[in-house]
């Protein structure tokens, strides 16, 4: 190297590993029986893909979320186009138009779940399923909703035929983790996964 010329620093081949966060997966085996309670006379229940607010819905679900992908998609999308392509599940999972439910309390709709079946997972005639994504709206958390919206969507995946549902959470979010354990789901080694925008 001569006087005058640039340091330039050595190249690294290395990229920058994307950020991760740990999440805790939970399993409800098929065959098992369905807690089914009659709704109170306040709650109601319609079909999600119908309501004309519904991506306003989960935008605001997904805005105030402790999920750290989420976080991340409403930082780059905004919570329009975060919702969007939560609303527009990637290929690998199908679902019908009436398993993603919407949860009407007092007549307004606070909650959603969206209950989905992975394709080629199938084992002797029984699909295997994940809810998606589920969320209370933020003003009307602390309510137990929550625990209606999971109830509705293993009621509707079990109904459909399945030999397990697979789900997992933030690690963060121990309300939900509560939640699946209350509920008698499983509770699996967590893992660590890569930030999703």
């Amino acid at each position: 190297m001569t006087a005058g010329e640039p340091v330039v620093p050595p190249r690294s081949d290395r990229r920058a590993a994307p950020p991760t966060y740990w999440r805790v997966p939970f399993e409800w085996a098929g065959g098992r029986r369905v807690r089914r309670e009659a709704d109170l006379p306040f709650v109601g229940w319609e079909e999600a893909t119908g309501f004309p607010e519904l991506t306003q819905l989960v935008g605001s679900v997904l805005a105030s979320s402790v999920d750290a992908s989420d976080m991340a998609a409403v930082e780059a999308l905004g919570p329009e186009g975060a919702a969007k392509r939560i609303l527009s599940p990637p290929t690998g999972f199908s679902h019908r138009a009436e398993w993603w439910q919407l949860l009407l309390y007092g007549g307004a709709a606070v909650g959603f779940v969206l209950p989905v079946t992975f394709d080629g997972c199938a084992r002797d005639g029984l699909d295997e399923a994940t809810i998606y994504h589920m969320g209370v709206a933020p003003p009307d958390r602390g309510r137990g909703l929550g625990r209606l919206l999971l109830r509705k969507a293993t009621e509707i995946l079990v109904d459909h035929g399945i030999w397990r549902i697979h789900c997992d959470t933030a690690a963060a979010n121990a309300p939900m983790l509560h939640l699946f354990e209350s509920e008698g789901w499983a509770r699996l080694p967590p893992e660590e996964h890569p930030v999703n925008r």
